[in-house]
This record gives C-alpha cells, sequence and structure tokens, in this order.
C-alpha cells in the first residue's frame, strides 16, 4: 500500500512507499483513480464489478479531486460508508464543490467529508485546532481530553467511556482524518495533515480559537469562543522588541476576550512563563474553566491562573514540567514544597489529572476526595500507593501500587475490590501484612479484566514469615484470564499456587518472573527437578499445563531448583524470546537435550527456543555447563 501524503501548492509533497520516497505534487488521471480505488474498496482486483452502477460517478467525482491523493483519501473513505447510487450522487451534486477557487484548491472536498461526519466525531476534531501545527497526539492524550471537554457517553454498561473514545479515534483514523505514525522507540502517535487542521480551524473557529504572535493583532474573537489556546514560539521572546511587541498584543487582546466565559485554557510553548504577569491579568476573571493544558511550565500555577483554586467546574488538569514547584505551600523551616491536596483536593469534578511530566514531590493522600476521578497520571507509582481509603476512587482506571496495611486503617485489600474498571498495570505490594484469607478474597482479582501486568510482592527483608497463611492468601489471590504479565516476588509459601500451576487459569502469559520463592513445585515450565531439605532429588514440576504465548521467563533465588531438563514437548516455548536465570544457588544442569536424539546440540536447543533472542544466567555458583546457544 502507498500512504501518500500532500501540502500547500507550490510546496513539494512526498509520497512513501515500501521502498524508497518519490517527490510529488499531483497524480495524474490514471494514478489518482487507482488510489481513488483503494480508498474506496480495499484491495479488491475488481474494485466495480460489484457496483457497476456507481463507476460513472465515480469517475466524475475523480475529476473534481484534482490529482490530490489526500482529498481522493478523505472523500473516497466517505464514498466507502455507503456504496449506493443515491449517496454518491449526493456527494458529486453537491454545492460545497462551487466553492473551489482553483485547480490546487481541495478545501471543498475535505470539508465534504467534515461535514458528513457524525456530531461527536465533529466535536472530537474541533478540540484540536487548538493545538499548534504537526503536534503529535497519543491515544490516551486524546481520550482524557474528550473525556474533560464531556464530549464522551456511553449507554452500554460494558463499554466504558475510555472504550468510547477509543472508537471515535479508530474512526477518525478510518475517515482519514489522522494520520498514524510510529515513533524511533515504537510508540504510535497520531499526526493531523496541514491542510486538514486549517479546515478543522476554520469550521470550530466560532468556538474554538488559538492565537499566536502572527495572528494575534489580526484575528476575529468572537464573543461565543469557549476554548482557547496561546502558543508562544522561540522566536516571540528572541529579541527584546519582538518580545514587548507580542506582550502588548496579549494586553489589547484582553479587551475583545471574554475570559470569564472561558471553558477551555492551553498554553505552549517552553517559555510561554515569560509572559506569566500578562496571563495571570488576562485570566483573572476565568473561573469557569473546565480543561486546563499547561505546556511548558516554568512558574507556579497561580501565577497565571491566580483564581486556580476557585476552579470548581474543572475536570480536566495536565501539566507539563519537569523542573519548577506546580504550588507552593510554607513549611516550617521556609521550605517551598508542592503542596496538591490543598489545592486539587477541594476540586470535586476532576475526572482527569495528568501530571506525568512532573518531577516534584507532592503528597497525594487525600486524593480520594475526588471520586469522579478517572485518570490520574504522575511519574512515580508510589504516588499511587499513597491515596488514602483509595476505594473511594471508584471510576480510576489505573492504580500502578497499592501497599497492603500501609496504615492501620484505609489501606486494606479490600480497598481493591471496590475499583472495578482498573486496567494496564497494577502491583500489590506489602502482602506480609495481609490479616486473613477473606482479605486476599475481598481485592476481587478475578473481575479486573483490564489488568494487563500484576505484581504480587512479599517483603523479603520481613523478620517472620508463615508459610501456609501466605500460601493461603497467594491462592486466593487469583488474577483474571486476560493478563498478560505476572510477578511474584517474596512469597513465603512451599508451593505454587493452583491458579498458576495444576487448575492454571492464566494461560495466556507473555512474561511470567518468579523471584525469591522457596516453592518445592513450580509451574509447568518443562521437565525440572527440585531439591527438598535434606538433599532429596525428586521431579517437581507441574505437568498437563501449558502457557501457549510466554515471550519471556524469569527465575530469580529459587534455592530448590537442582536441574532444568526439558522433556519431548518442544513446542513448549516457541514464542520465548527472553530467558533470565539469576541467583539459583543449587542450580547444578540446564540442558535441553531430549527434544529429538538425532539432531546435533545446537538444533536441538533451536527446536526448544527458536525464537530465542536473550539468555542471561548469573549468580548460579554450581551450575557445571551452559547449555547449547542457540545461533
Amino acid at each position: 500500500m502507498v500512504i501518500v501524503t500532500t501540502r500547500i501548492p507550490g510546496v513539494a509533497n512526498m509520497v512513501t512507499t515500501i521502498d524508497h520516497y518519490i517527490e510529488m505534487e499531483r497524480l495524474d488521471p490514471q494514478d489518482i483513480m487507482s488510489f481513488f480505488e483503494e480508498c474506496v474498496f480495499g484491495d479488491q482486483q475488481q474494485p466495480w464489478e460489484h457496483h457497476p452502477e456507481l463507476y460513472d460517478v465515480g469517475c466524475k467525482i475523480v475529476e473534481k479531486l484534482k490529482g490530490f491523493p489526500l482529498a481522493a483519501k478523505t472523500v473516497g473513505r466517505l464514498l466507502r460508508n455507503q456504496l449506493t447510487f443515491y449517496h454518491w450522487t449526493r456527494i458529486l451534486e453537491s454545492k460545497e464543490w462551487e466553492l473551489q477557487a482553483n485547480d490546487y484548491d481541495i478545501m471543498p472536498a475535505l470539508k465534504l467529508s467534515y461535514d458528513y461526519l457524525p456530531f461527536h466525531l465533529q466535536q472530537c476534531l474541533s478540540c484540536c485546532a487548538l493545538f499548534p501545527e504537526d503536534y503529535e497526539f497519543h491515544t490516551e492524550e486524546l481520550v482524557c481530553l474528550w473525556i474533560g471537554l464531556g464530549i464522551l457517553h456511553s449507554d452500554d454498561k460494558k463499554k466504558t467511556i475510555e472504550d468510547v473514545g477509543s472508537c471515535y479515534l479508530t474512526d477518525l483514523i478510518n475517515q482519514g482524518f489522522f494520520k498514524k505514525n510510529v515513533s524511533r522507540l515504537g510508540c504510535h502517535y497520531y499526526t493531523i495533515h496541514d491542510l486538514l487542521r486549517e479546515l478543522v480551524v476554520k469550521v470550530s473557529s466560532y468556538e474554538c480559537l488559538s492565537i499566536c504572535s502572527s495572528n494575534v493583532m489580526s484575528i476575529q474573537i468572537p464573543r461565543s469562543v469557549r476554548h482557547l489556546s496561546i502558543i508562544v514560539d522561540d522566536a516571540d521572546i528572541e529579541d527584546a522588541m519582538t518580545f514587548e511587541n507580542y506582550k502588548r498584543d496579549l494586553c489589547e487582546m484582553e479587551k475583545s476576550l471574554e475570559v470569564q466565559n472561558l471553558h477551555t485554557l492551553m498554553l505552549f510553548g517552553k517559555y510561554h512563563g515569560n509572559f506569566s504577569c500578562v496571563f495571570r491579568g488576562l485570566f483573572w476573571e476565568a473561573r469557569a474553566l473546565r480543561t486546563v493544558f499547561l505546556s511548558g511550565v516554568s512558574y507556579d500555577v497561580e501565577d497565571v491562573l491566580p483564581n486556580f483554586s476557585n476552579l470548581i467546574h474543572l475536570r480536566y488538569l495536565r501539566i507539563k514540567s519537569v523542573y519548577v514547584n506546580l504550588f507552593r505551600c510554607q513549611l516550617g523551616h521556609g521550605d517551598k514544597s508542592v503542596c496538591i491536596p490543598s489545592v486539587l483536593c477541594r476540586l470535586y469534578h476532576l475526572e482527569v489529572i495528568d501530571l506525568q511530566g512532573w518531577e516534584g514531590d507532592f503528597a497525594t493522600r487525600h486524593t480520594s476526595n475526588l471520586v469522579k476521578l478517572r485518570h490520574f497520571v504522575v511519574p512515580r507509582k508510589e504516588l499511587h500507593s499513597d491515596i488514602f481509603a483509595v476505594g473511594k476512587l471508584k471510576f480510576i482506571n489505573e492504580l500502578r501500587a497499592f501497599r497492603v496495611g500501609q496504615e492501620s486503617k484505609g489501606f486494606e485489600l479490600s480497598q481493591l475490590g471496590k475499583l472495578k474498571h482498573i486496567g494496564g498495570s497494577h502491583g500489590i505490594y506489602n502482602l506480609e501484612k495481609v490479616q486473613s484469607e477473606g482479605e486476599a478474597t475481598e481485592s476481587k482479582l478475578i473481575q479486573k479484566s483490564r489488568i494487563q501486568e500484576l505484581i504480587l510482592e512479599w517483603d523479603v527483608h520481613r523478620p517472620n514469615r508463615n508459610p501456609a497463611f501466605e500460601e493461603s492468601v497467594l491462592e486466593n489471590l487469583i488474577p483474571h484470564s486476560n493478563l498478560r504479565y505476572l510477578c511474584i516476588r517474596g512469597h513465603g509459601g512451599t508451593n505454587c499456587p493452583r491458579w498458576l500451576g495444576a487448575n492454571l487459569s492464566v494461560k495466556n502469559l507473555e512474561s511470567l518472573s518468579l523471584d525469591d520463592l522457596s516453592w518445592g513445585n513450580l509451574p509447568p515450565l518443562g521437565e525440572m527437578w527440585m531439591v527438598n531439605d535434606v538433599g532429596e532429588e525428586y521431579q517437581g514440576c507441574i505437568l498437563g499445563q501449558r502457557f501457549q504465548f510466554l515471550h519471556r521467563l524469569k527465575l530469580v533465588k529459587i534455592p530448590r531448583l537442582r536441574k532444568w531438563v526439558g522433556d519431548n514437548t518442544s513446542y513448549l516455548f516457541s514464542h520465548l524470546e527472553e530467558l533470565t536465570i539469576v541467583g539459583c544457588s543449587e542450580l547444578t544442569e540446564v540442558r535441553f537435550s531430549h527434544v529429538s536424539c538425532g539432531l546435533p546440540q545446537q538444533e536441538k536447543s533451536m527446536a526448544w527456543f527458536p525464537r530465542l533472542k536473550s539468555l542471561k544466567i548469573e549468580d548460579c555458583p554450581k551450575l557445571l555447563s551452559l547449555p547449547p546457544i542457540p545461533w
């Protein structure tokens, strides 16, 4: 498939193919028709075979696209939604085409595609007009923003508003309004083509307004504006004259901007803090804000929003900063520290707090007052574990860390049982402080289908261990079968839990880490031999079950493990890419030679680990030889 982007006339366009880049402004009639057909019908060999009645209408529409792939992509996706003669004729006869100013004007084609979007998707696109050109959006960022703006709603009890937001984003991608990209680190992000952004800016101008130094004096500010962004480019502070001019223009803007009606405020640019005194005066009366995004903060928030503590309608707060205090509170010795509870925890409508770009220290104890909170995005998982009575946050989507019994009240495992929506990464620490077997059951882990990664940890330095009780606790911490990553560390029991062994319920695990365990048997990992307290050797691996998709396996400090010799089930580790064995003091043999007696050693190990990329064996003093290296 060819991925095509176009830009404004006079600027070379880049068409990306699998093998190389070619520069192009417009496609010739034959190529634009081929691309149009692919946008409408996909990879069908005979695209018009089942819809011959649409061919003549399609040819006339392609003529109006003027050879521009971006127009073909958006209009083609629009036509694909309804392969009917009536729908295609309506598109062809639309009066929007009459607005084409010249052969380079594809804005009518883009506007048509926008007009046919459902209203909720138009709303989702409109807020993107507030962001700078070439901004890189991420899924979670967009969904959280739409939540803050009150766009997302779900009538389906099985579908959260986050699920709704992801579906909306998929629809916009399929309609050609977002382009999906992959970063060097393999992460996905989305961009909006410059011309599409220009369209969105125009159609949403009555409500959304983005101001920068180039338009601050010329732009008209309608009284209906509810969403505002101000962009400070690096060039705006390069010299004193430019700085003072922009500063003066922003002050003049105050006369025509009715800030008391603003619902959204976004500030962009790493130097926008240089204008904090201007913003302070400008936003003095901005008390109706629902959404605040400050990018590149270099000041206290109240320097820009002097009435921040009175933003009682605030639903969404995002701050990107790494080196200055967010809020200040005077301590006994005159130190300055961030004091989030005294401010944020009174804003009871907050649904999203995103401080991922913040590196300061601040307390989160009273965050549970924010009973509507859905996303609490912070740079360190410890900030999640400090939340007192976290069970009040019934809508929270992720709780990266929970420490049992951190205090006598408010940190019981039963707090987790109330959190029906948590997913992503979840760690339960200090499990040695669990008071009863029933408390473990009250965590209701088995009902939390959205958790992908789970850490269960006991303090390895605890003075006393109760093997029988700890074994029972782990038996009752049964995760959902959707779990992908599992780590068990420091457990004092003597046996592998049944849900990880004899009654394996987490068969879809992709990563398994067992750390500092004295188990006498291990999960179904092939033929393993253990040693008991008197040095006798016995087969201690559960058989009859298997992991189907295991990519990573880590065995650390398993003192009873004596041998791992493999068996005839060569498919057992067909997906394994990373294998780590560390600190197994009794391990004497790691051998996978039972796969096929007729194969050379290298081919035997390759049959066992056909996809192995990383092998680490460390601190195993009794190990006499290494397994054959499969490369």
